[in-house]
This record gives C-alpha cells, sequence and structure tokens, in this order.
C-alpha cells in the first residue's frame, strides 16, 4: 500500500520568517499612494479674477499653468509608480519584513513627490528646484528597483512558476528609471528646458509594464 506522502506533492516551504500572501503590503501601498495622488491637486487652486471677462478668465489660467502641468507630470508619473508595483506584487507569493521595509523606503520617497511638484508649479524653470523634482523621483526609481531586486532575485518569495530570465530582465528594465531621471537631474543644471523634456518623456517609457506572464 501507497503511503499518503507518496500520493501527494509535497509543496514547496515558504522561505524562513514568511508569512502567506501580500494583501496587507498592498493595502497599505493603495491608501498612501492614493493619498499622495490627492495631495497633487491641492496646489492647483482656483485664480481670482480681475473681471468675469473671457480675457481675464484665460490671463487666470495662464498663471496657473505651471502648477496643472506640474501636477498633470506628478499624477501620471505616480501612477505609473502604481500600475508597475501592481505587477510586481500579483507574482509574490510570500512576504516578509524585508519586502515590508523596501516597500516603505519606497513610499517614503514616493511621499515627498507632492511637495517637490508643488516647489515646481511655482519655480518651473529654476534649474536647483528641477534638480530637486527629478532627483527625488530618481530616488523613489531605485528604491522600486532595489524592492524589485529583492523580490525577483534575492527572496524566494516569488511563484516558481515564473522563469528567472524574466525576473532578471524585469529588474534591469525598472533601473532604467533610475538613471533616467538621476540624468535629468544633473541636465537641469545645464539646460533646464532640456530636462522638463525629459521629465515628461520618462513616464511614457513605463507605461504598460512588461508582464512577467509574457502577455501585454
Amino acid at each position: 500500500m501507497r503511503s499518503h506522502s507518496a500520493t501527494h506533492a509535497v509543496p514547496e516551504p515558504a522561505p524562513p520568517q514568511s508569512i502567506e500572501g501580500t494583501t496587507r503590503i498592498e493595502a497599505f501601498s493603495d491608501g498612501v499612494i492614493a493619498i499622495i495622488i490627492t495631495l497633487l491637486i491641492f496646489e492647483v487652486r482656483v485664480p481670482k479674477l480681475a473681471d468675469h471677462s473671457t480675457q481675464a478668465v484665460l490671463m487666470a489660467l495662464l498663471g496657473i499653468a505651471p502648477k496643472a502641468a506640474s501636477f498633470a507630470i506628478s499624477f501620471f508619473t505616480v501612477a505609473i509608480f502604481w500600475v508597475n508595483h501592481h505587477y510586481i506584487f500579483a507574482d509574490i507569493a510570500h512576504s516578509n519584513w524585508k519586502l515590508l521595509w523596501y516597500n516603505n523606503v519606497l513610499l517614503f520617497w514616493l511621499a515627498t513627490v507632492p511637495f517637490t511638484t508643488a516647489f515646481l508649479g511655482d519655480y518651473p524653470t529654476q534649474s536647483l528646484v528641477v534638480s530637486l523634482y527629478a532627483l527625488t523621483l530618481s530616488l523613489a526609481a531605485f528604491s522600486f528597483s532595489m524592492l524589485g531586486r529583492y523580490a525577483f532575485l534575492k527572496s524566494g518569495l516569488m511563484r516558481p512558476d515564473i522563469p528567472l530570465a524574466r525576473l532578471q530582465a524585469e529588474w534591469k528594465r525598472g533601473l532604467w528609471a533610475f538613471i533616467l531621471y538621476g540624468f535629468a537631474s544633473i541636465l537641469a543644471f545645464v539646460w533646464v528646458y532640456a530636462a522638463l523634456i525629459v521629465l515628461v518623456v520618462i513616464p511614457f517609457l513605463f507605461v504598460v509594464p512588461r508582464l512577467m506572464r509574457g502577455k501585454h
């Protein structure tokens, strides 16, 4: 007679000190990112009109254009971080305290974005302000990359059916955001308008995450 263990595959043990699932991490992250995105719009205030003419309205809107533009850039940038964060965690089977803290560091840098966005809206062509904005996003991207490196390659927390080559490719792709935002931070001191263009272009490179399952 076959034993019970012979007829049923023994599941692979989870990494030490890990807990199944990532629901609490995702819920906390979603809440923090939702607050960050909400705070961004608070700096775009309704302008005061000199009179009620169309010209006065247009001039008032022109006056808040830098604020509106910085809000739009930051909104989509943070949203893209959230989308890519979602796809990382979709394939993480377990969580542990290290993953929690990698995630917390990422949220810390994302939480600074409303401040640097407001600063950028007030001084959109000041080199140091643009550099600070880009540096903040570079550090957020670096934190995101380190989170991915730990989850993909170091932790043993991922689902076992995902090929290692895809995990490595996904992590390397994430490094590009850190490099490009860092480049924009330096470029701001050389040619501030070029740095602003780079900041607008970078999010489009990461709009659609390269799914580890090979789906698009």
